[in-house]
């Protein structure tokens, strides 16, 4: 499985974790422009939101999101890291080697 395909399930993964209400793009804001506009010139297919870095020696998997009000933040971006870590696992990516890194982002309600 490619790392698009990856992030893409990633990001459907989070979407369902009890208290998450958005998923944010987590990818360096000139990757994240440039992969808007060719999905939407048929480049490429939908991108996933989860950023996945691959190294020699290591897999990084960034995440940010937003979440509910009536749920406790860390409790939530815990679940989400165990849903992450559980899926990777899946896919046979364990190990000291696999960092997971979920944050939330402060979403202010409009007047």
């Amino acid at each position: 499985m490619n790392d698009d395909t990856l992030s893409r399930e990633l990001t459907d993964l989070l979407r369902g974790v009890a208290g998450i209400v958005d998923v944010f793009d987590a990818h360096p804001v000139v990757e994240g422009a440039v992969r808007v506009v060719a999905a939407g010139l048929d480049l490429a297919g939908s991108t996933g939101l989860v950023e996945i870095s691959r190294r020699s020696d290591s897999v990084s998997v960034t995440a940010h999101v937003a979440t509910e009000l009536d749920a406790p933040t860390p409790e939530t971006l815990a679940r989400a890291a165990d849903a992450l870590r559980r899926r990777l696992a899946e896919t046979g990516l364990t190990g000291d080697d696999v960092v997971v890194a979920v944050s939330a982002r402060l979403v202010e309600t409009p007047r």
